[in-house]
């Protein structure tokens, strides 16, 4: 089992904040305001192999609806145990699984790193649509975070090479062709992560 701790090391410590548990450690960032809610959080078990970082927003926009956006990489040994991407998007209703095959460890951090520093793209969008005047790029980041954009590239390699072979999965498992893929570019949350090129 392998504890991964990457996300203090590239946040803005004054935001993050830390809970463990006889279960679990986590690290998590949060921004509110008003009816707005972005968060960025870490996740270990401390009793199996399960890992998850998650970029969350959500917007409160009538009684009874909320627009969520949910993006992470993770694994876990129940349900899809190989590592992956996956994004949940409410407006669809849909669930996006994108597979990392043949990761060792070290590439997996890659890829973690990588997804880390394309959060920063998404927080901007963000902060962007919803007038948001912070500067949440000081109060998710360091600069250290900076470091990371080889790290970006090398995930979205990994990315391109799940989608040539069929490791884009709807939530059934089923692969998405190609315009799928391309409609799910509309996503502005998604864009960056499927910006690679070929």
């Amino acid at each position: 089992m392998s504890h991964i701790y990457i996300l203090p090391y590239y946040t803005n410590i004054e935001n993050l904040r830390e809970s463990r548990s006889e279960r679990e450690h986590n690290s998590s960032i949060k921004f509110s305001l008003g009816y707005f809610h972005i968060e960025l959080s870490e996740t270990n078990s401390l009793l199996e192999d399960k890992y998850s970082l998650n970029l969350h927003s959500a917007k409160y926009l009538m009684e009874g609806i909320t627009e969520q956006k949910e993006a992470m990489i993770h694994h876990h040994p129940k349900g899809h145990n190989w590592k992956h991407l996956q994004f949940k998007i409410k407006s669809r209703n849909e669930v996006i699984r994108i597979k990392l095959d043949a990761l060792d460890d070290e590439d997996y951090q890659k890829c973690i790193k990588g997804f880390l520093h394309i959060s920063q793209k998404v927080i901007q969008y963000e902060k962007e649509t919803n007038g948001i005047e912070d500067d949440l790029q000081r109060y998710f980041f360091n600069s250290k975070i900076k470091q990371l954009e080889g790290e970006e590239r090398f995930l979205l390699k990994q990315i391109y090479l799940a989608s040539k072979s069929n490791g884009i999965l709807d939530d059934s498992g089923n692969p998405l062709d190609r315009s799928r893929i391309e409609d799910l570019k509309i996503e502005k949350h998604m864009l960056p992560f499927l910006n690679w090129d070929e």
